[in-house]
């Protein structure tokens, strides 16, 4: 019972997202114990402290990004638009233009902090200072969040298909430099 429900959930986010999450489904069926201790990791890293909801998924965009070759950062480009990030500031960050600050900052920090940029001590710092130590941690999380599907997916040997993000009717061609640290 347990496993079908789990499977109900996965297909749920499938559906909602225009998403194959095989590997979810292949997770749940080696263990649905696992599935359900992954599942309960990834909600208690969906805390954003004083980070507002739509520039908290700018971070996660950034972790997909470093980790992903495009499905997963479909899903938090998805996401994010759904929380409110406005689809000209995604498409800004994806492309390397510049985006509005606070949006930027978040996504800055977010790669750096999963390529151990040189960036990171310096951007800590201007993170701390618009959202203290709180905005750290939830920064930190939306990224960490976002890099385990990818990791996942090729752990289980899911991780094969690459493709452009697309927001709204327009196909986003992600600047590939922003994946290098």
């Amino acid at each position: 019972m347990f496993k079908w429900i789990l499977h109900r959930t996965i297909r749920a986010m499938e559906t909602r997202y225009g998403y194959d999450a095989t590997y979810l489904h292949e997770l749940t069926d080696i263990s649905p114990g696992a599935m359900r201790r992954y599942m309960k990791a990834q909600m208690a890293a969906r805390w954003r402290g004083p980070v507002a909801a739509d520039v908290w998924h700018c971070a996660g965009i950034a972790g997909a990004l470093v980790e992903d070759c495009g499905p997963c950062v479909q899903i938090a480009t998805d996401m994010a638009i759904e929380a409110g990030t406005a689809p000209a500031t995604i498409k800004a960050l994806l492309s390397g233009q510049p985006a509005p600050a606070d949006a930027q900052l978040a996504f800055d920090f977010g790669r750096a902090l999963l390529q151990a940029s040189d960036r990171l001590d310096d951007l800590r710092e201007q993170v701390v200072r618009r959202w203290g130590k709180a905005g750290v941690v939830a920064l930190a999380f939306a990224p960490m969040y976002a890099r385990n599907f990818p990791v996942l997916k090729r752990a289980l040997g899911h991780a094969k298909t690459c493709q452009r993000v697309r927001i709204g009717t327009d196909d986003v061609a992600v600047n590939q430099m922003l994946k290098a640290a």
